[in-house]
């Protein structure tokens, strides 16, 4: 599924905690587009970081996975322009979407 498509992916664990890792260059979808689709799935219009430790404006969409797990289901998440860039593993707070690309 891309950006384009008329369906998104299913919205999951809301207000849920997770620890991921975000995934370099995991779409054709560029960070402030992956945040769009995140926003649409969601009907959330001004999302901050979803990063526990970050209340930045979120300005791109992270794509990660759970850390530790044998699922490999990408979740899009709003992120700052620093949260999306980081490598360590991060606690971030849904809804998440499910990438389905």
């Amino acid at each position: 599924m891309t950006y384009n498509d008329s369906k998104f992916g299913e919205v999951i664990e809301s207000g849920k905690i997770l620890l991921v890792k975000n995934v370099m260059s995991a779409s054709v979808l560029d960070p402030r587009r992956r945040l769009d689709y995140w926003k649409e799935a969601t009907g959330v219009s001004n999302p901050v970081c979803a990063h526990e430790i970050c209340n930045r404006p979120a300005t791109h969409g992270g794509i990660a996975v759970r850390a530790f797990s044998r699922d490999r289901q990408k979740l899009v998440y709003p992120a700052c322009e620093t949260c999306v860039r980081r490598t360590e593993m991060l606690y971030v707070s849904g809804p998440f979407v499910e990438l389905n690309d």
